[in-house]
């Protein structure tokens, strides 16, 4: 059965619709580069550390823009919630609530091992001032905070995609128009 809709106001706004895909392109990329650098020699040759500060570049400017997501979700008009059966509806919501979490603690914990780790932490070759000494083991403790919620996030992720895939091509309900 298909339901179509046919109301504008039942779409997410224009910068609700961005942010969600830009947060996916880059998540996406991230989580790749994430565990694609891990594997990178230490040679001295500055290729692992140019790696390295690129992911915490993009971790700290995806830290922001969920920031920025969150704000946006609390002023920003709502649309009429999805017809969906109250298991349907409380498995989303709680998988958005899971996404939103750890979309906030990966950036979080990344950045906070950076700053016990002893090494300079840059954003995008800016140089940021040095806000703690370093700790290893509070920065042990947050690259397993870290390495956890990645791969907690990338459940979620899937979760997400599933479901998507599922309203897509089984319910064929038109929900994916709300995000375009």
């Amino acid at each position: 059965m298909t339901i179509p809709l046919t109301s504008h106001t039942q779409r997410y706004d224009r910068i609700s619709v961005l942010l969600h895909w830009l947060m996916a392109l880059l998540l996406l990329l991230q989580i790749g580069l994430g565990l694609w650098m891990t594997g990178l020699p230490k040679d001295g040759s500055g290729l692992r550390a140019y790696w390295f500060n690129m992911h915490k570049s993009v971790g700290m400017l995806l830290g922001l823009l969920i920031l920025v997501r969150l704000v946006w979700s609390l002023v920003r008009a709502r649309i009429p919630p999805a017809r969906i059966g109250p298991l349907m509806r409380t498995m989303a919501h709680a998988n958005h609530g899971l996404l939103y979490v750890f979309m906030l603690l990966v950036p979080l914990s990344g950045f906070l091992g950076s700053v016990y780790s002893g090494y300079p932490i840059r954003f995008f070759g800016l140089a940021l001032p040095r806000l703690a000494e370093r700790w290893d083991a509070a920065k042990a403790l947050l690259s397993c905070v870290h390495q956890f919620s990645v791969y907690a996030l990338m459940l979620l992720i899937a979760v997400h995609v599933l479901a998507a895939v599922h309203h897509q091509f089984i319910l064929r309900d038109g929900l994916l128009q709300r995000m375009r």
